[in-house]
């Protein structure tokens, strides 16, 4: 990766305890929303199921991006969602995708931050998330703060990226350049940071597919996306997350990370 390029996105990890790095308001979120789009959700349809999302459900999405999974929950299972999104550009981004879907009377987007919500206590059914949590430096401040918002009784329920094999330093720093993670969880570290903050934890597993083959096609999307996103962000950066999407594919082809789901209630 070039060296401004690097400063420019270690710059934008700079942050105090606990909040979403703001890499979607720069030249990784340009590049995300480009390549994964409306379809970057998959294979979480099982997830929903179990987690009762349903007709009157009231769903927080939390950090859905530019807004594919809060479109998806009230499409095809009829909820009434709100989507935080700690980016005012990509905020605004959600509300167009959502208005042009004709599902404005149903879903909503609020900025704010994952650990120091607004909302009052006890409001939501349930809390969706979908591979965005591995952004979050303070998790276990994120979790409480998921815990005070959701009835009891309520629902989490959500997928990320982990490591699921050891890796050496080399292999961690490399892999990172284009996700840009604080740091990884495993599942049973994420499951200890639930119980710890008062969830029952009801299942986990991992997403089903291949992890490779998804960021593969991503990367494929990268070539056949190139001149747009050379556009938006320059040359040199598409080609560093070209490389970078390789690597990453590297790393989930030897099952160093992957994706996993959890499910939590509040008792």
């Amino acid at each position: 990766m070039g060296d401004i390029v690097r400063r420019k996105w270690m710059t934008m990890m700079d942050v105090h305890a606990g909040v979403v790095e703001r890499v979607y308001g720069g030249p990784v979120g340009l590049i995300w929303e480009m390549l994964a789009g409306e379809e970057m959700e998959c294979e979480t349809g099982d997830l929903a199921e179990r987690a009762g999302i349903g007709t009157g459900s009231r769903v927080l999405a939390l950090l859905p991006g530019a807004g594919g999974a809060a479109r998806r929950l009230s499409r095809k299972y009829g909820a009434t969602v709100i989507g935080l999104v700690p980016v005012p550009q990509v905020v605004e981004e959600a509300v167009r995708r959502t208005e042009a879907a004709g599902l404005a009377a149903k879903v909503d987007f609020q900025q704010g931050n994952a650990i120091e919500m607004s909302f009052h206590d006890g409001i939501f059914d349930v809390v969706w998330g979908e591979d965005a949590w591995c952004y979050v430096v303070d998790r276990d401040r994120m979790v409480g703060e998921i815990y005070r918002v959701l009835k009891p009784g309520g629902v989490l329920a959500f997928t990320d990226w982990v490591q699921t094999g050891p890796m050496s330093d080399d292999e961690w720093h490399t892999p990172e350049t284009f996700r840009i993670f604080p740091h990884l969880e495993t599942v049973e570290s994420y499951a200890n940071i639930l119980e710890r903050n008062g969830f029952a934890v009801t299942g986990r597993g991992e997403v089903p597919g291949d992890p490779a083959l998804w960021v593969r096609e991503l990367r494929e999307s990268l070539r056949q996306g190139r001149d747009s996103i050379i556009g938006l962000i320059g040359e040199e950066a598409c080609d560093d997350a070209r490389q970078a999407l390789g690597l990453w594919e590297k790393a989930a082809g030897r099952g160093l990370v992957g994706r996993v789901w959890l499910l939590a209630r509040r008792p």
